[in-house]
């Protein structure tokens, strides 16, 4: 992977994060959200600018993890290899703390569904973007 390589897939990665999380949380499960409004602090451009650049850092973080392990996980060029590759850090990297999370967190039931399933899809999106632009 070269270093231009390196960075589109670090981008691409974050911008999929981002339009991945605003659909499924901000626009789908939304209205769970509102059921538990002491859970949550007033938006605002620095917390939007935060995020996204949390959802960037998560792109380099995976970019740089499939770089130096999943690469050697995955068949060259198949999509459905790095799906997997993508529900097992899943699995391993999220579900578990965000159940955790839901277990102390007044989350409504449906928004932590959400969150698993934004999260899921943000892990299988990182896999592919990282596996196109490895081969």
């Amino acid at each position: 992977m070269t270093t231009i390589h390196f960075i589109l897939s670090a981008v691409c990665i974050g911008v999929a994060t981002t339009i991945i999380e605003w659909f499924i949380i901000g626009f789908l499960f939304h209205r769970y959200q509102a059921l538990t409004p002491q859970t949550w602090r007033p938006e605002s451009y620095t917390s939007y600018t935060y995020s996204t650049l949390l959802s960037l850092l998560f792109g380099i973080l995976f970019t740089t993890f499939y770089l130096k392990i999943g690469s050697h996980y995955v068949l060259p060029a198949n999509v459905l290899s790095n799906c997997k590759l993508g529900l097992v850090c899943f699995g391993c990297f999220s579900l578990i703390t965000e159940l955790g999370s839901a277990i102390y967190v007044n989350y409504h039931k449906m928004f932590v569904i959400g969150k698993l399933i934004a999260s899921a899809l943000s892990y299988i999106a990182a896999a592919i973007i990282a596996g196109l632009f490895f081969w």
